[in-house]
Order: structure tokens, then C-alpha cells, then sequence
């Protein structure tokens, strides 16, 4: 294109750079039309289209720049329109409708000048050029603030969450805010903690959004401490052969940071204990007094399975077969084979542990204190075994 041919396009814009608020205005007419901008200010729509409008007339003249005097970009306004609530698609539609007036506008005037229709397809091919770009980056700008929003949510949600489960919300605040995430004042949920050796697998999190859902209610689910806690409207189940969780419920809302509490503590003796999937206060039943109550096993291990260490060498052969005695419900040959041993060596060990003890194995009230006496040696094992050498708290 020669020289004379860009002065041609330049005296065009140079029109429309005279007309800026005019065709501002024009455009904001043209905003008005789509329902979503309602509740955009005249004076926020003005500037934008004033921007266009400069926007225009640098792209007419073959530049890429903003005239120094125009503080906002497409990016920010494309931000801006996010906050406000103005749907992406309504943007970009908005965008390439104000943009035609502009073309329009152009097209008109050259026209009207005696500009060839070489040039002016030229200027339109630019403007085109430029309207389909700059919707990109009003695209990428959307999506930039909706994540930075849902990343804001979530945060949130995760707050909310953490603050109901360790009972930093008071009872009402629980059910006033949490009605935002779907908790109904009237309602029960269940609450969990789940344990994963590799810390938080995004496997398990996903797991727990998928399965825990119900009704109109999307569970709650975050990182507490190292472990992944929730609040379900059903009870969760795991997804894997490592993972331990504990779960309590269906408790009302007012009464979730306790349920939690309790979960924490069935999450505790689960641990102590090795075990795995889902566990609750049912199935580790009195194992969880073993681990709590450590007075009580303190002093029966002193009587029950201390006095065993210090008879000699073979105090853990003679403590493992009881053991398997009672996992047997004191049979035998079951009890035998499981530890690989001749039925009269087990006998023998049996009988050693009660010379050494004077434990009557037959006496119901002294076979449950043997049990727990070596269900708490068994824990303390473990324990010294991880690198906690301290006895049971």
C-alpha cells in the first residue's frame, strides 16, 4: 500500500477519532440491547466504547498501541465485565457488536471520501483482523478471572469447612452460613477423616465428591492437618486397600464439630491398630478403650505380659501364642496352625504363660483382662516400632 493510500486511511480515522464520544455513545446504545449489561453503568459502558473507538483508529493506522490517555485495556474491561456478572458469551457478542458499528461507521465515511474499495477493504480487513484478536484476550481474561474466583470459593468453602469441624462456629453460625453450601438448618450429615499413607491422593478427594453426593447437597470436602475431612449427606466408603476412615453420623448441623472430635479419635486407635477402610465407634469397639484408658492397660500388661518379658527368652513366642489362643476362641489345633507350631507346643506355651502369670485362662473375667493387657502390649509394640517410644498417652 502506498503512502498516499495509508494518508487516505489515516484522514478517516483522524474523523473518527474526532467523533470518539459520539460513536461512544452509539455503542452504548448498542450494550443496552443485551440484558446481562443492565446493571453496567453508562458512564463504565462509555469508556469502554471510547476505548474502542481509539482502539480503531491506532489499528487504522497500523499501530497496536493505546494512546497514553486511556487507562483501561480489553483485558481489564473483560475482568471488570466478569465481576459484574456479564456472562462470557454476552461479552464476546457485545464486543463484536459494537465493534460493527464502528466498522460501519468506517466504511461510511471512506465511502462517502471516494476511497477506492481497495483501500477500504484494506481498513475493514484490519479492523476484522483486530475485532478477532482482541475477542481472545477479552476470552482469556474471562477465564482468568473465573478461575481466580472459583480458586476465591473454594478457599472459602475450605474455611467454612475447617471452621465447622473444629468447632471454631458457633451452633446458629453454623446453620446461618450454611445454608451457602447447601447445609439446611433441619438437616443430618455424616462426617469423616480419612487417612492416606501417601497424604492426600487427588484419586481419593475425587472419590469422596463423587460418591458423598445426594439431593441437592455437594459434599464438603478439605484438607484438615495432613488428612482429607468432609461432610456428606450419605456415608462415604473408601476407594482403595490403604486408606483408613473413620465416620461418624447422620448428626444435625449444631453437633458436627463434636462428630468430628469423634472421628479424630476413631481415626487415632484405626491407626494405633493398622487398620484399614472404614472404621467407626461399632467395629473397633473396646479396642478403643484399650488405646484411651491407658491406666487401666497399663496395669494389666504389668501384670499380664510384663512378668512374661522378664521369665526369659522365650516371653514373645509364649505372649504371640496366647494371642493366637484367643484370636482362635481358644481352640487349639486352629490356634496351632495359625502359628505353624505342634498343638502340644501351644499347650506348653499356654501353660507357661499361666505359671508365669497364674492367669486362669478358663475364667472368663481373667481372659478379658489377658486380652486387653496384650492388645495394649501390641499397640505399645507398634508404637516403639514407628520411632514413638513413649507408652500409650
Amino acid at each position: 500500500m502506498g503512502v498516499g493510500q495509508l494518508e487516505q486511511l489515516s484522514e478517516i480515522a483522524e474523523q473518527l477519532r474526532t467523533a470518539a464520544d459520539e460513536l461512544a455513545w452509539r455503542q452504548v446504545r448498542v450494550c443496552r440491547k443485551f440484558p446481562s449489561y443492565d446493571d453496567v453503568p453508562d458512564e463504565d459502558l462509555h469508556r469502554s466504547c471510547r476505548r474502542n473507538v481509539l482502539r480503531v483508529v491506532e489499528t487504522l493506522n497500523g499501530r497496536d498501541i493505546l494512546p497514553a490517555d486511556i487507562s483501561e485495556d480489553e483485558a481489564k474491561s473483560g475482568r471488570r465485565r466478569a465481576i459484574q456478572g456479564v456472562p462470557a458469551e454476552d461479552v464476546v457478542a457485545c464486543y463484536w457488536a459494537v465493534l460493527a458499528v464502528l466498522r460501519d461507521e468506517f466504511i461510511a465515511r471512506a465511502s462517502a471520501a471516494g476511497i477506492s474499495s481497495e483501500i477500504i477493504l484494506v481498513g475493514t480487513r484490519r479492523l476484522w483482523d483486530m475485532t478477532d484478536r482482541l475477542s481472545g484476550v477479552l476470552m482469556q481474561a474471562r477465564h482468568d478471572v473465573d478461575i481466580a474466583l472459583a480458586r476465591r470459593d473454594e478457599r472459602q468453602k475450605l474455611a467454612f469447612l475447617q471452621r465447622v469441624l473444629n468447632g471454631n462456629l458457633l451452633p446458629s453460625e453454623v446453620v446461618q452460613f450454611g445454608s451457602a453450601y447447601g447445609l439446611e438448618p433441619d438437616s443430618e450429615r455424616w462426617v469423616f477423616r480419612a487417612r492416606h499413607p501417601q497424604g492426600i491422593p487427588q484419586s481419593l478427594s475425587r472419590h469422596m465428591e463423587l460418591t458423598c453426593v445426594g439431593g441437592h447437597f455437594a459434599p464438603l470436602v478439605g484438607p484438615i492437618d495432613g488428612d482429607l475431612a468432609g461432610i456428606a449427606c450419605q456415608r462415604p466408603s473408601v476407594n482403595d486397600d490403604l486408606t483408613v476412615l473413620a465416620a461418624v453420623g447422620p448428626r444435625p448441623l449444631p453437633m458436627l464439630a463434636q462428630a468430628f472430635a469423634e472421628c479424630t479419635r476413631l481415626l487415632n486407635v484405626a491407626v494405633r491398630y493398622h487398620k484399614h477402610g472404614l472404621v467407626d465407634r461399632e467395629s473397633l469397639s473396646v479396642r478403643i478403650a484399650v488405646v484411651e484408658e491407658s491406666d487401666i492397660g497399663a496395669a494389666l500388661f504389668d501384670r499380664y505380659v510384663a512378668t512374661v518379658l522378664d521369665a526369659g527368652p522365650m516371653a514373645g513366642e509364649i505372649l504371640r501364642s496366647v494371642q493366637a489362643y484367643l484370636a482362635n476362641h481358644r481352640r487349639i489345633q486352629p490356634a496351632a496352625a495359625a502359628l505353624l507350631i505342634h498343638g502340644n507346643t501351644l499347650r506348653y506355651r499356654l501353660d507357661k504363660f499361666t505359671s508365669i502369670t497364674g492367669a486362669d485362662l478358663t475364667d472368663t473375667e481373667v481372659i478379658i483382662e489377658v486380652w486387653w493387657a496384650l492388645e495394649y502390649w501390641q499397640v505399645r509394640q507398634d508404637r516403639i516400632g514407628d520411632g514413638t517410644h513413649d507408652p500409650l498417652p
